[in-house]
Parts: C-alpha cells; sequence; structure tokens
C-alpha cells in the first residue's frame, strides 16, 4: 500500500438514469406528482468505492455499457452523482470525449485560452506557456484556424497538448489517445510517463491492453456499473477476456491454489474440455524452469474431454513478468490438425520451440477452444500455468523482438479418470447446488440469470446446460420444475456424463416444483463429475408479437444434489 496522500477517494458512488416510454410521460408525472408515467431507472453505477494514492496510476476497463466514461466524467465534475462522494486534492486535468472544454466556432489558439482557463490557469500562465502548448501540438497554422476544420487527430494533439501543459496533481483520459496517429500517441506515453517520475496521479480508461499494462500499476474492472476485480493489470486484463470471451457460457473464473511458495491459477471456459496438465521439458524432455537464452524446450499439453469435439484448437502464450504477451500461438494457425476426441480421452500437444527470449522471468498460458481465438468456444483457459526463467548464455546484451517457430506433435495422453482430472485441475466440487446460495461458477453454458431469492431462488436452462458435481450417492437428484402452455406434453431430461447415458426424468408441464432422481449406473465413478442436462422434445414457444421466451425451451431447476435420496 503505498504511503502517499490520497488523491482521488470515490465512496459509494451510485449513477442513475431514468428513462420515459413516452416524452409526454415526463408532463402526466409532473400534473400526477409522481402517480402516473413513472420512468424505468437504470443504474449505470452502482456501489464505486476505491481510493488512489499520490503518485498513482490506475487503469479503469469493462465492457461497452459498464460504467467507464460515467465514472470519469463525474471524477472530473461534468456530470453529478445520483448519490455518494468523489473528493478530489489537487489541480485536475482531463481528456474525456472529442469536444469536451472546445469551442468548434473558435480557432485553435483561441481554444487554447478557453480550454487552460477552464483547468485553471490565468491568462498570464497561459502566455507563459503559450509557445510550450503550440511546439507539443505541430498544429503549425491550424492554430488560427476553426476548431470545426480539424480531424479528430487534430482535435486531440490540441486537448492533449492543453492538458500537458497545466502541471496537473491529476491526470484523467479517457480513451481518446487512440484516435491519434502512432508518432503522437507514442509523444503522449513519453509525457504521461514523465508525469507519473513527477509524482502525478493518473487515472486511464482504455480498451487497449498494452496501453493498460505499460501506463498502469493498477486495474478496475467494471461491469454492470459495478467494480468487479481490483487488482495488478495483467491479472485484471485476464478476467477481462474472459468476459469477452463467455458468451453464454458462465465463465467466471475458478481459482486453484497451487503447492507451497507457488501462486494461485485461475481458469476459464465451459470445460467441454479440460487441460489436465501444462509441463515446460528441456530437449531431453525433463522438466525444467530455467533455461539459456536460445536453447530448446518443449511445451507439452495434455486435453481431457467430456464431450466429443472435432479439431480443437490447442494453443500457448508466452507472458513476461508485466504480463506482456511475448508470443503466442496455437494448432490452428501453425496449420496443425488435433483430430477427433471423444468423452474420457486425452489428447497430447507438444510444442517444440527455442526459447530465444531476453533474460528475465516469464509465464506459459494454455487454451484449448475452437477456430483461432478463443473468444469463439473457449473450452478452457488456463492463466500462468508456468512460471520459468531465462538467464543470458554469456556476458553479450541485446535488445529487440523475438520470433518463434515451433514444431508441434499430435498424439493420444495416456488414460486417465476424469473424476481425478476434475479434482486436481478445479479443486473439490460441492454434492449440492442451490441456484440461490452461491456456487455459480459451477454452472457452466447453458443457464439463465438467478431469479427469486433465497429458498424460491431458480435459474432457467437452455435446451442443453452443464455443471459440474461430485456425485457422492447411488443417485443424482433435481428439484425442478416446466413452465409451458395448457395441454402442451410431459418434458424429458436426459442426464449425461462423458458423454454417457446416465438416466432420464419425466417433468409435467404444469410449472408446478418436483423433485425427481436418476439412479446412476453401477459402473459410474463416484466423485467429481462433468454433467450434461438436455431437454430432449421438439416443442418451441409460440411467438406472441414480442418475441419468443427462448427460456421455455428449457426447465427450471433450484437444486441439483447427488445422495441416497431426496433431502
Amino acid at each position: 500500500m503505498s504511503s502517499e496522500p490520497v488523491r482521488v477517494a470515490v465512496h459509494d458512488l451510485w449513477k442513475t438514469f431514468y428513462f420515459y416510454r413516452h416524452p409526454f410521460h415526463r408532463v402526466i408525472r409532473w400534473v400526477t406528482r409522481g402517480r402516473h408515467g413513472v420512468p424505468t431507472p437504470f443504474d449505470a453505477l452502482r456501489a464505486i468505492s476505491f481510493e488512489v494514492p499520490g503518485g498513482s496510476s490506475v487503469g479503469i476497463i469493462g465492457v461497452n455499457g459498464a460504467g467507464k466514461s460515467t465514472l470519469l466524467k463525474i471524477i472530473t465534475g461534468t456530470m453529478e452523482p445520483t448519490r455518494g462522494s468523489v473528493q478530489l486534492k489537487g489541480r485536475v486535468a482531463s481528456l474525456l470525449e472529442l469536444g469536451t472544454g472546445f469551442h468548434p466556432l473558435f480557432t485553435g489558439r483561441q481554444n487554447i485560452f478557453y480550454n487552460a482557463r477552464f483547468l485553471g490557469l490565468s491568462d498570464d500562465e497561459i502566455r507563459d506557456r503559450l509557445p510550450e502548448i503550440e511546439a507539443f501540438s505541430e498544429l503549425g497554422e491550424f492554430l488560427d484556424r476553426p476548431l470545426r476544420t480539424y480531424s479528430s487527430g487534430m482535435h486531440i494533439r490540441l486537448a492533449f497538448s492543453v492538458a500537458a501543459s497545466v502541471s496537473p496533481d491529476i491526470l484523467v483520459v479517457d480513451e481518446v489517445l487512440a484516435v491519434g496517429d502512432a508518432y503522437f500517441q507514442q509523444k503522449c506515453v513519453r509525457r504521461i510517463r514523465d508525469f507519473r517520475a513527477q509524482g502525478v496521479t493518473f487515472l486511464l480508461v482504455s480498451h487497449d491492453p498494452g496501453a493498460v499494462k505499460t501506463l498502469c500499476e493498477r486495474a478496475l474492472l467494471l461491469h454492470d456499473g459495478a467494480i468487479i476485480d481490483d487488482d495488478a493489470p495483467a491479472a485484471v486484463l485476464d478476467r477481462y477476456n474472459a468476459l469477452i470471451a463467455r458468451k453464454k457460457a458462465e465463465s467466471d473464473y475458478f481459482a486453484v491454489e497451487r503447492e507451497a511458495g507457488e501462486s494461485r491459477t485461475r481458469r476459464s471456459g465451459t470445460f467441454d474440455a479440460l487441460i489436465s496438465e501444462v509441463e515446460l521439458l528441456d530437449a531431453e524432455g525433463r522438466p525444467a524452469r530455467a533455461f539459456l537464452a536460445g536453447s530448446a524446450a518443449i511445451v507439452r499439453i495434455r486435453v481431457f474431454f467430456f464431450r466429443v469435439l472435432e479439431s480443437p484448437t490447442v494453443g500457448i502464450v508466452i507472458r513476461d513478468r508485466l504480463g506482456n504477451e511475448v508470443y503466442g500461438t496455437n494448432t490452428y494457425y501453425q496449420q496443425v490438425e488435433s483430430g477427433r476426441w471423444s468423452p474420457g480421452q486425452t489428447l497430447e500437444v507438444r510444442f517444440r520451440l527455442a526459447l530465444a527470449l531476453g533474460p528475465g522471468e516469464y509465464s506459459i498460458s494454455a487454451a484449448v477452444h475452437s477456430l483461432g481465438v478463443h473468444l469463439f468456444d473457449s473450452y478452457d483457459w488456463l492463466d500462468g500455468a508456468v512460471l520459468f526463467r531465462i538467464l543470458l548464455p554469456d556476458d553479450r546484451a541485446s535488445l529487440g523482438v523475438v520470433y518463434l517457430r515451433p514444431e508441434i506433435d499430435i498424439a493420444a495422453g495416456p488414460a486417465a479418470n476424469p473424476a481425478t482430472v476434475l479434482a486436481e485441475a478445479l479443486g473439490a466440487l460441492p454434492s449440492r447446488l442451490e441456484m440461490g446460495a452461491g456456487g455459480d461458477q459451477y454452472l457452466r453454458a447453458g443457464w439463465y440469470a438467478t431469479e427469486g431469492v433465497g429458498q424460491e431462488a431458480f435459474r432457467w436452462t437452455e435446451r442443453e446446460c452443464i455443471l459440474l458435481l461430485s456425485l457422492e450417492g447411488p443417485r443424482l437428484c433435481l428439484e425442478a420444475g416446466v413452465s409451458r402452455p395448457a395441454g402442451a406434453p410431459p418434458v424429458e431430461v436426459r442426464l449425461l456424463g462423458l458423454g454417457r447415458e446416465l438416466g432420464t426424468v419425466r417433468l409435467e408441464s404444469d410449472g408446478a416444483w418436483r423433485e425427481v432422481a436418476v439412479p446412476l449406473p453401477a459402473d459410474f465413478p463416484r466423485g467429481p463429475a462433468h454433467l450434461r442436462l438436455v431437454v430432449s422434445d421438439g416443442w418451441r414457444p409460440a411467438d406472441t408479437g414480442h418475441g419468443p421466451d427462448q427460456r421455455l425451451l428449457g426447465v427450471r431447476i433450484r437444486r441439483v444434489w447427488s445422495d441416497d435420496g431426496p433431502r
């Protein structure tokens, strides 16, 4: 924790917007004193709290609509919060969306005075710094032309030049640097680094992982208006990538403790295929964690399958100690066919390459997915699976980037017990899941959000859904219900594990909750299991004019458990 005094303090910040279905409803609400025409509230920010010590640099990331720009607007005072507080200590310079603090009819030179006054400089201070601003912007004769004639890149040059001249205590930047050309971006990055060396507090919103890793020492991840992660940039960006990649899957990270002295690893995916081993070997096939630069190495990855997959892609990413990606490839990019794999089988992939890396510490992450990148069907992403060190072979130093050319071997791996694979990869699994009591990470693909609270909480499934459960007894039990129009036939739900049919349960379509059970085959292994529920009928919901409710294709589930009988 930094010993510097807090420059930015945000406490329990909320921002709620109200949306009316028709503009006339505003009048109705005013005339009826709020009894009618009630708007729909939307919480853009929810209970945001964090502190930034002086001299710190914090990146704020999140998917579109997460609330990033709204947060910066409140911090810089261009928007008022619904409730909560923001405390700033020192002069603030901000670069928000294009147009903020500038007038399109004024010339560039006039806008320098206009905007610098807004940032707290007197006219005398502006005149003293005008040559520096003009030189940094490199706009030349365009400074005497109206701002409306500027391109977006020229606009950013002017805005950053003014902000960089005010000697701020706090600098706030919202994505706008991505608009400029590469030359000016690098110039801005150098100035920001100068600010950091001078102890300026820096807040950055960006979708560029490289910018966040390079310029920030800490990152906040916003999602649906709330902070869901606050950590080092590399770790937060990995979770951000999982939010993008998960689509239908519930891709919250598993955090798994390794042996004493090693770091925690995190993973995401549907787990239709699971990375059961990542190992780094030397040229003779022996496990190793230190290599001379340029030495030959083998990255061995074993993947265990819980369903039939055709041509799965297996890949690796090597990162340096700051989390920057040094090199990555996969079987798809290398045009190596991986084959067809069935439940219970193990695929072994070996990447043979020369570790032509500079000295330092590195990590290897591994992934199995479809097609070229894990943003399609992400089965398993294992972050930081192996740590290793590169040593110089002699006293000759070097600078620059690297390009690795791997050779890849494809072969069947050794037989493995599915329960053992799950236990070693994910740790202990529960034998009972209740939809309102946590444990969402054990529900993988095919589940809608929780509805209801407490004992009444439930989730809709899609036609197929996946869950992880420890099978401790001879029966797999569900408390489930089906909601379909009157006269709809009963629904059959098939339960499968490792591609095997475990049994079928029958549910009436009357909306009532029922406890049903499937006796497990005597030879099906007990312990951690990867299970699939499939609604086997071909019914489709009628289109009511507002679009079919796709939830009706599945079933409602309150709880799932494995024991000797019902509750």
